[in-house]
């Protein structure tokens, strides 16, 4: 009998940034069962702790990280302690964001400030600090949203955030090119998650993909069955 993982990343080390989230608590689990070491990074110490306790992660396999992203002070600190722990990294996994409306003539400075910050500046503050101690074969996936590409109004720095998320996402890949690192970003519209069903309690989720479809896009990127792929903006859409 075959008792190894269906993804096997034994001993690869995993950063996961938004890991209290929704699809970050649902990820980290299929991460552990595919023997990886995880870094999991978020501003919420408390839930860091108990999703690390749920999976039942040894010490040894685990690096809690309290850090606000925004902050590039903290993002080097975070990588430097997992270089520390670990000796390097194999995989980035970029959660972190979050959404808020707005037209035009609505968005304020401090709108226009945390939108970027959250969503775009986070994401490079990691990258700049983590790709120089990635292997080569490493993985970077990021989460992007669907709606920069189609096109849904009313939600300008969101999208503007999410929009070079995407732009950082294709021209990584081809500046890491050379050293063997692929770069991606997943492109959900929604996912049914109990944060997202609160932020659009009117909202119809029947078709939005779970967390744990999601997810599972991830880990197919992360695989070396994607290994051809880099530079992809991959929907994620279920049937929404």
């Amino acid at each position: 009998m075959n008792d190894a993982p269906a993804h096997d990343l034994t001993d690869k080390v995993v950063l996961v940034t938004g890991a209290t989230g929704g699809i970050g608590r649902v990820l980290t689990p299929m991460l552990v069962a595919a023997r990886a070491k995880v870094v999991l990074v978020s501003r919420q110490h408390d839930r860091l702790e108990d999703l690390a306790a749920s999976v039942g992660v040894p010490d040894t396999h685990c690096l809690l990280k309290d850090t606000d992203l925004r902050d590039p002070a903290q993002a080097r600190e975070m990588v430097a302690d997992v270089i520390t722990c670990f000796g390097g990294i194999d995989v980035v996994v970029n959660l972190i964001g979050n959404w808020a409306p707005g037209k035009v003539a609505d968005t304020s400075d401090e709108v226009w400030a945390e939108q970027l910050g959250s969503n775009l500046y986070t994401v490079f503050h990691v990258l700049r600090e983590a790709v120089p101690h990635m292997t080569e074969g490493g993985v970077i996936v990021n989460a992007g949203n669907a709606e920069p590409v189609e096109g849904k109004g009313g939600q300008l720095a969101y999208a503007v955030a999410k929009g070079g998320v995407h732009t950082l996402t294709r021209s990584l890949a081809l500046e890491l090119k050379p050293r063997g690192i692929r770069v991606n970003a997943i492109l959900p519209r929604n996912v049914d998650t109990p944060g997202n069903r609160a932020l659009q309690p009117d909202a119809d989720p029947s078709g939005w993909p779970s967390a744990e479809e999601v997810a599972q896009v991830i880990m197919l990127l992360i695989s070396p069955g994607a290994g051809v792929v880099s530079g992809a903006l991959v929907p994620v859409r279920g049937k929404s």
